[in-house]
This record gives C-alpha cells, structure tokens and sequence, in this order.
C-alpha cells in the first residue's frame, strides 16, 4: 500500500537524515509479515530484503532496522545516527565485535540509548549497523564501556538498480501462478458442493481474504445458488459497513447479501462485566458475531443448514492451520470451508489486483486487519492508526479500558502497552515489559465459586454431599428461570431458598450464595459423576446471573426449550430434557469462566482420591 511507502520513506529519513533516499514513494516493495512481539514487516525492495520495520511497544512508535543490503545503501547518505571509529577497531567490528568506548572517535551529538545507528570508519564509510546503549551525551565522561551492541556487519557494497516496475507487470509475470490456484480453488469449492449437497453460503467480513473467497464461489456456482452473509458485530468500522453494501452493487450480488446486526450495547455491557476481550479471552465473537451468523443460517436455509464458505488462511494463525473443511462448536449448522487456506496475504493481494476487485478504503490507511475495531486481535501499531483516523472509537475505548483499569488498580501500561488484549500475558511480552512493571492478577468482581467442600459418609440415604458457595448473593428469582434445565425447581420465598430435585439427587440453593448438593443413592458414585452435577448446577447459576442474550443456546436447543426474555435466560420445563448441550455453545461457560471446570475437578477428584 502507498501508506507503506510513505511510512517507510519517513522511518528512514527521521533515523538516517532528512536527505537520505534509498526507497522512492514511486518504489515497488513488497512487505513480508513476520513474527514480533507486536508488528513486523519485512521489507523487499527489488527482490532483496534490506530491513525490516518494527512496532516498539514499549517507545509507542515505529522503528527501522536496515539489514547489511540496506545499510550498505545508506553509504555516502547519512547525516544522523552516526559513530566514527578508529582504524584500530574497523576490523574487530567488521568481524562482529561490539563498538567500545575506546574505540570511537566521533559521533552525532543526537544518539540516544537504543537508537539504530550506523558505524563509520574514517574514511566515512559504513562498517556495520549498531544499537546504542549509552547517550552520546555520557561517552565524554566514560572511559570504558559498550558504546553499541554490533548487530549487522557490512562488509562489501551492495547496489539496487531501480527500475520503474509496475504492478501490472508483477502481475503479469505472476499470472500462471494465478491461474492456476484460482483454478484449484474453483474446482475445490465445485467438487466440496457436489459431495456435501448443502445450501451455499459465503461469510463476508468486508476483508480482502472474505473478498478473495467470495469472488472464487462466484465464479465457481451459478449465482442463484449463493447467499452471502454478513454479520454486523456493532463494532464494526464504519467504513466497512459503507463498503459491503457498496461492494454488494459493484459485484452484483446485492439481491443475495443477507445481514444481520447486532447492538453495539451488547458489547459494551459485556465489556463492563468481563473486562475487555483478550486474545486469550475471545468471550465476543460467540455473541457478536458466531450467534447473528447462526441467526442467518436458521432463516436462508431449509432446515438450517448450510455449507459456508470462509476467507480463512493457515498463514493468519497456528489455530487455523489445521484444515480447510472443519465445523464450529458454537455454530452446528455449518459446515465451514475455506477454498484460500493456503494462500499468503501476497497472493490475495496480487489476485486482488489481477480480477481488479474494490477493496475495502480502511487498507489505504494503514489498517492490517478489517474487523471489529475493538478487536484485542489487533495489534498496537493499528491502535495508533485508529487513533488518527477514528478518534472517537479510540476513545470510546481508551475511557472502556481506563475504568477497568482504575477498578482494579492497574497500571497506566496495561493500556499504553496493550496489556489489556491478554488475559494471561504471552511470554514474548512479558520478556520486554520493564522489569519494575509487576503483572498484577486483578480482583473481578463478576459472580464466580469461592468455595467447594465434597463430604463422603456411610449414610445410606445421603452418601455424598457437596457444600459450596458463591462469591456474591444470588437473586432466586432470576436463577429460577434456568434452574428447569438441570431439576425440577421448588422456592421458598419466606426463608429465602430454592430446591432442585431429580430423582438421583437434589440441591438446595440459599439468596447468600451457599448451596449444599446432596446425593440420594446409596451406590458409590464415580468422582466423573459428581463432577458433572456440580458442573451443570454452577454453571446454570452463572449462565443465568450473567446471560447477555446472545441466544447461541437457543439456536442450539433442539427442543426449543429456551428463550430470552428481557436479556434474561428462561427454560421451558416441559419441554427441556436436561440434555445440557446448550452448555458447550454459553459463551459464559466456554470462555468467561472457563477456568471453573478446573478448580471444580481439582476440588472433588482429589477429595475423591484422598477418601479411596
């Protein structure tokens, strides 16, 4: 993109000297994604890689870091960041060694610890690419010491010959290529069609990747047979949303795009519950985007079902590099498939360019990813282009995370380093976090189990009994609608009580959040067994305390057992057979409080192990 170049252009300049120009905005250059603690490209000028360019969390801002190709263009360009050394040093650091202090003889004024600099002998010429780790400032006052660790020795001149490359040419050399994956991908989709005999569907996200897909099951089906769905989280970008319904009418399918939005309230009120989503911590896409495509999929096709093409590539994530054809838990009426997995963001792009496809304006800007701008997915670098472009979605965010963070007494970095998109932190953070910077675990204040006791005895009528309690008080009221799922429910309103029976045993659950579960057989139970009735009694309190009504349970049950009334999870007990499948599609259960399932287990088995 020519934002790209221009970046690039600027990174080189503002490091180097405002007159240094090794890359033209007229360039061709290709960037390679690579893998970083945040954002990192790189870059390819000419069929030769010179650098890369890095997001620095941590500095907040974009650094260059030019490789011995792209050092060794900078000879005879640089006026800033720069160290001259003695001849006596020029060959241990043409061999590697760091740059001492003993050793340099000048040195631009600017350099500041951390700045890429360029090592010159006294000839002027580059030697090889450094990062400073002290002030140019301090040296004066230093006699020994690293004044730069050497991290790229050049050690003969490297030219590029500039040519006026177009992309039509790059596309033209690459047009067999193309040829033939689109035409593996065409024959894919037709024969995956053929064997499954299912409705078709195409995902459309307003990507280049979902652009890509859909063309490919345009060119492949008849027309009539498409429908395209779009899933309007309530947090999408404007601009997207422009786009899908312009791009409906460019490509001639606005007759079979299907849309379905979602309250941006529904994200917003589960953001101040949870806390922000985290890549780890992915609670929004099950109700903001995976239930309004169920939505969809229930009202296109005859008996809800479908076959639904996605712009999914191996390339994108480790997770989605396992297959092309896979179905999701949360969605059982689909069956996905993705006729790109194999495809690099390269290809898209040449594709693109070849079939002269209209992508969505967001990519001129800067943007990697098209999707929720919320999106803890994204990276920092596109954070600060949010910020430029979309300065009220950046603050509407920033105030969202602040007040979390204020809460629970965090600090200001969870925010100004992204700490807030990780519910556990990934090494590769915390590996370049400062070292006075402490990850704090913060207190939710969300419902959740603080206590659990399994007692065994010899009674016959109650052999095991389970005594556990909530962290919060439990309105009775609210918990009764979903309680018909796991019992048959009974309240005492005067002392403040619900009682859940089934014929194997019975719960009896007090408005102060203690509960006690007792087990009516005198057969020993297997500790599998006792796990499962907790589950299932915890997690339907839980479930029906924090339902935001994303409904994934309701498309799930095939009984039509549940509704949502009013945001609030009710169970119709005639029709309800305790099948408990509507568990593994609750967001509440599969992500929010996941880590339930551990400490319930951990609680009963080793008591269970202990006892026998």
């Amino acid at each position: 993109m020519k934002v790209d170049i221009v970046q690039i252009c600027k990174l080189i300049s503002d490091n180097f000297g405002d007159d240094v120009e090794i890359i033209t905005e007229e360039d061709t250059i290709i960037l390679n994604h690579i893998g970083s603690e945040d954002f990192m490209d790189e870059i390819f000028l000419q069929n030769h890689s010179i650098g890369v360019r890095r997001f620095d969390i941590i500095a907040n801002k974009w650094v260059i870091k030019l490789n011995k190709k792209g050092l060794s263009l900078l000879n005879g360009k640089f006026s800033k960041r720069w160290v001259k050394v003695g001849d006596g040093a020029v060959d241990n650091i043409k061999s590697g060694a760091s740059v001492l202090i003993p050793g340099v003889v000048d040195a631009d004024p600017e350099i500041k610890s951390g700045d890429y600099i360029v090592v010159i002998n006294n000839n002027d010429e580059i030697i090889a690419g450094g990062i400073a780790r002290i002030d140019e400032s301090d040296r004066q006052n230093m006699e020994r010491g690293i004044y730069a660790k050497n991290y790229k020795p050049v050690t003969e001149q490297f030219f590029v010959k500039k040519s006026n490359l177009t992309w039509g040419e790059i596309i033209q050399w690459n047009q067999s290529e193309l040829q033939k994956i689109e035409k593996e991908a065409i024959d894919f989709i037709i024969k995956i069609c053929n064997d499954l005999q299912l409705p078709v569907a195409v995902s459309y996200s307003g990507g280049k990747d979902s652009l890509v897909t859909l063309k490919l099951v345009m060119d492949a089906l008849p027309k009539e047979d498409i429908k395209v769905l779009f899933a309007n989280t309530g947090i999408e970008f404007p601009e997207t949303i422009d786009y899908v319904k312009e791009s409906s009418k460019l490509l001639n399918f606005e007759d079979k795009l299907v849309i379905e939005s979602v309250s941006s309230d529904l994200f917003w009120e589960a953001f101040s519950r949870f806390g922000p989503p985290g890549r780890d911590f992915r609670y929004c896409c099950k109700f903001a985007k995976l239930a309004p495509i169920q939505k969809l999929i229930e009202q296109n096709f005859p008996g809800g079902k479908c076959l639904s093409f996605i712009g999914q590539r191996r390339y994108e994530s480790f997770k989605r590099s396992v297959t092309n054809i896979w179905t999701n838990q949360y969605i059982s009426n689909q069956i996905n498939v993705s006729p790109i997995q194999n495809w690099t963001a390269f290809m898209i792009w040449l594709y693109i360019h070849w079939k002269e496809l209209p992508y969505n304006p967001l990519y001129d800007r800067g943007y990697e990813r098209i999707g929720c701008w919320a999106c803890p997915s994204s990276n920092l670098a596109q954070m600060q282009i949010l910020e430029e472009y979309h300065p009220s979605l950046y603050n509407q965010l920033f105030e969202a995370v602040k007040t979390w963070r204020e809460d629970r007494n965090l600090p200001e970095e969870y925010w100004s380093y992204g700490l807030w998109r990780f519910k556990s932190l990934p090494k590769k953070i915390k590996d370049i976090l400062p070292p006075n910077l402490e990850e704090k675990e913060h207190s939710d204040k969300k419902m959740t189990l603080t206590s659990l006791q399994l007692e065994e005895s010899d009674c016959l009528t109650q052999p095991i009994t389970i005594i556990g309690a909530f962290s919060n008080n439990v309105q009775l009221e609210k918990v009764n609608e979903a309680l018909p799922m796991i019992g048959e429910v009974k309240t005492n309103q005067q002392m403040n009580y619900t009682r859940v029976t089934r014929k194997d045993y019975s719960t009896i659950l007090y408005g102060d959040g203690t509960f006690k579960i007792s087990f009516k057989e005198k057969e020993r139970r297997t500790g599998k067994e006792v796990i499962e009735v907790v589950n299932a009694f915890v997690y339907t309190i839980l479930r029906s305390i924090d339902c935001i009504g994303c409904g994934l349970c309701v498309g799930k049950c095939k009984e039509k057992a549940i509704t949502i009334e009013r945001g609030k999870l009710e169970v119709n007990k005639q029709l309800c057979n305790h099948c408990k499948q509507c568990f593994d599609v609750c967001p509440i259960v599969t992500v929010v409080n996941k880590e339930i399932k551990k400490d319930i287990r951990q609680a009963i088995w080793l008591k269970k192990q202990k006892n026998h």
